[in-house]
């Protein structure tokens, strides 16, 4: 009615103001003048004269950007690598829903045209010149594809009839390149449902977490909805307008046939119902894995790349990496950091304000916040420093990490920085020591909270290094059972430096079984020395711990620092019978095809004899049942075969637990950042209480998994529990003689200096043998 209205009056404006036959002549001049510009503005585009047009080689070449994937061993999607969120899909892995929703909604004469619907673009020609409407619209799907190929420019008022020109000819040169199948998939590969989404296979996954070929009627409504205005209908975002916009493409659905009527009464009043699941660059499970995984992937493309007419692109080709990451496990080693976190985290925070640790170390808020973007935004605005404190003195919005997400509140910078110091991190990784497969890898309790990943960061590594040294003494011809003397010994070359057990007790001997069981220190520094301190620490290399150890006694007792994926590689070693074995995370990569690029070979050196390494696992396996990790017995109820050890730094800044069963191997490290943020007491900061809890809730979550309590199973092969004492007390007449001894030592070497090397070795067996003729029973 209103159009008719319009056209009336035109009608009458001619009559008043002209002839009929004046009107007859102007439109018969605007109709030829108008037909005339209309080819001309085809042969101006079509020839090049508004930019380059596409060969027919070229559109037969279209590829789009797609994300390269990375899935678990058990064919799980972990995450993505991309510059366009994209992953392509076969016509026959559509739902016929989603093509249905999509040719009703978008262009219902698809199967009609040649790539140009006449009907709907006289429409918009009328609408737009005749009544001067903006009316839109028009384009079919082929010309959308071509506009989502190769964009628009802009040509000032030419812009909109120079680009629907060329979206015209190229679409119709698309037609007759392409079956109506595959011109349907370009588009649905191509088109972009916002959030940094591209591709049906993607929007599928990320609003429903399904794949494309299972999505219901509903579904496709909502998804082929989203195309007019992503933004408006973002079901996650709006809702309200996105459930409207459904049954509204529900209805054209009925209109053109693809749907009964008694469906769409029942559908249309179903809630919208999401399962969102963003998977990015970032987002997604194992996040600290992928980006070393990245990092990696980035070195590894340059050599693949070597000599390539076409290089491969991490980003934009849709390779397919597996990884040696096993889903259920990495999701348990996750959930563990943040379940042991929780509890933590209070206990930390409630001893830096009982201790008021900020109050006497305000420097390092300080310069926290002088490191944060607020403070360089204001000196960049010219702001003093003084002014930039005081104004960051104020509270303001700020959305805080805590251990149950993000939380809104009003803090001071000052504040954040505090709040941001005093939570404790954590590093966990799990490992196959026969194949060196990584199987799960936490870099942290959250990648959105802290980036940087405690696997790879550099610590104090404390008690955990000692089994390297108790393998060397083994090297050496000492045996698990075998004694040695616990007195306490002055190192004077080493600045008088002297080793301190945790228990305060320097009197009797013990076993190397009892040394290692109890974490004596004052044996273990004993060993090395007779060891010799370089041999010491040339085995801890050839096991993987890489870096420069220092050449002092207490590097016995972990002064040195290390990764803990490093310590991991080197305890492969131990439970692989000597065999230390190179960790390995991907397991093949396959180009968009299938075709396979690279194929992992496990590799493995032995650097430890067979016999070595199950003596070490018996003395670890005595940790685990009567020394320093006991709460996996007796507090967590493990009863299957374990070996452990503990580890603590000083003033208890690090924690660690490294424990393996004979299935696999797993780290933990746990501490602040900052190494002057720590606990101030042995109930919560020692590795038991901080690092070993993590791995123990692991271990209990693989248990009460059926499909993988097969890696509980069996015990270690070749390794028994050495049947001797874990200590001896002094006899009589040795107590005289040490107490003598101590009253009447001089400064010298120590005890342990002059048994250094081959002749200072045969020297204490020979002193040991005269020693036991007083301690035997």
């Amino acid at each position: 009615m209103n159009i008719a209205l319009k056209i009336w009056k035109r009608f009458w404006f001619f009559w008043k103001e002209r002839t009929f036959l004046a009107l007859f002549i102007s439109l018969v001049l605007v109709s030829v003048f108008g037909l005339l510009l209309i080819v001309a503005g085809y042969l101006a585009v079509a020839n090049g004269f508004f930019g380059k047009m596409p060969s027919d080689q070229e559109l037969k070449e279209i590829k789009n950007y797609e994300a390269s994937v990375v899935y678990s061993s058990d064919s799980v999607l972990l995450g993505r690598y991309y510059v366009e969120n994209r992953t392509e899909v076969k016509y026959e892995n559509v739902s016929p829903n989603i093509i249905n929703a999509l040719i009703a909604t978008e262009d219902a004469r698809f199967y009609e045209h040649q790539g140009i619907d006449q009907r709907s673009m006289v429409r918009v020609l009328f609408k737009t010149v005749i009544l001067g409407q903006n009316a839109g619209g028009g384009s079919t799907l082929s010309q959308q594809l071509v506009k989502n190929l190769f964009g628009r420019k802009s040509y000032g008022i030419l812009t909109v009839p120079v680009n629907k020109t060329r979206e015209a000819i190229i679409a119709n040169r698309l037609e007759h390149l392409y079956s109506k199948k595959e011109i349907l998939m370009l588009y649905l590969n191509t088109v972009s449902f916002g959030e940094d989404t591209y591709g049906i296979e993607t929007v599928c996954r990320r609003f429903f977490s399904a794949n494309t070929k299972d999505i219901s009627a509903e579904q496709a409504a909502v998804l082929i909805g989203m195309l007019k205005a992503p933004t408006s209908y973002n079901p996650r975002t709006k809702p309200e307008e996105s459930l409207l916009r459904r049954n509204t493409v529900l209805s054209q659905m009925v209109k053109y046939g693809y749907l009964e009527s008694d469906a769409f009464d029942s559908l249309r009043n179903l809630p919208l119902e999401l399962a969102y699941n963003r998977l990015g660059n970032q987002e997604g499970s194992a996040s600290h894995f992928r980006q070393y995984l990245k990092k990696h992937l980035d070195s590894w493309m340059g050599q693949l790349n070597e000599g390539r007419i076409k290089p491969y692109n991490l980003y934009t080709d849709g390779l397919k990496i597996y990884t040696t990451i096993h889903s259920r496990l990495q999701s348990y080693a996750e959930q563990s950091v943040v379940e042991h976190l929780k509890i933590l985290n209070p206990l930390l925070q409630s001893e830096l304000k009982t201790n008021r640790f900020f109050d006497k170390n305000m420097n390092l808020l300080t310069q926290g916040v002088r490191q944060s973007a607020r403070y360089a935004r204001l000196v960049k605005e010219g702001v003093s420093e003084k002014e930039a404190l005081k104004k960051l003195s104020q509270p303001v919005p700020t959305a805080l990490f805590t251990d149950y997400g993000l939380q809104d509140t009003l803090v001071s910078a000052f504040d954040s920085v505090r709040h941001s110091l005093g939570r404790i991190q954590a590093g966990f990784l799990v490992v196959e020591p026969a194949n060196g497969n990584i199987l799960a890898w936490v870099g942290g309790p959250s990648y959105q909270e802290v980036q940087f990943d405690h696997v790879l960061s550099h610590r104090q590594v404390g008690s955990v290094f000692k089994p390297v040294v108790y393998a060397q003494a083994l090297l050496d011809g000492y045996a698990p059972c075998d004694f040695v003397s616990n007195q306490k010994v002055v190192y004077t070359q080493y600045d008088n430096w002297a080793p301190q057990n945790s228990n305060g007790q320097y009197e009797g001997n013990y076993s190397l079984l009892g040394a290692l069981t109890n974490s004596i220190n004052t044996v273990s520094v004993k060993l090395c020395m007779e060891s010799g301190i370089s041999r010491v620490i040339d085995l801890a290399h050839a096991m993987g711990i890489e870096g420069e150890l220092p050449m002092v006694p207490s590097v016995a007792l972990g002064a040195g620092s290390t990764s803990l994926k490093n310590l991991v590689a080197a305890y492969t070693a131990l439970a692989n019978r000597g065999a230390k074995t190179d960790l390995q995370f991907i397991a093949s990569i396959k180009d968009k095809y299938g075709m396979e690029l690279f194929v992992r070979q496990p590799v493995s050196k032995k650097v430890l004899p067979g016999q070595v390494a199950s003596d070490i696992t018996s003395m670890l396996q005595s940790v685990v049942d009567r020394g320093t990790a006991a709460r996996i017995r007796h507090q967590y109820h493990i009863s299957g075969a374990v070996a452990g050890k503990t580890g603590t730094t000083q003033e208890h800044t690090d924690g660690w637990f490294m424990g393996y069963t004979p299935r696999w191997l797993g780290g933990v490290w746990v501490g602040a950042d900052n190494p002057k943020v720590h606990f101030s007491g042995i109930a919560n900061g020692q590795g038991a209480s901080t690092a070993l809890p993590i791995w123990a809730l692991f271990y209990k979550k693989i248990e009460k998994d059926p499909t993988l309590k097969h890696l509980l199973e069996g015990g270690f092969d070749g390794s028994s529990d050495p049947e001797c004492d874990l200590y001896r007390e002094d006899s009589g007449l040795v107590k005289f003689f040490r107490k003598k001894q101590k009253k009447n030592r001089s400064t010298g070497l120590g005890e342990d200096d002059e048994n250094t090397g081959k002749e200072g070795r045969k020297k204490k067996r020979l002193k040991e043998w005269f020693k036991g003729i007083f301690d035997r029973d």
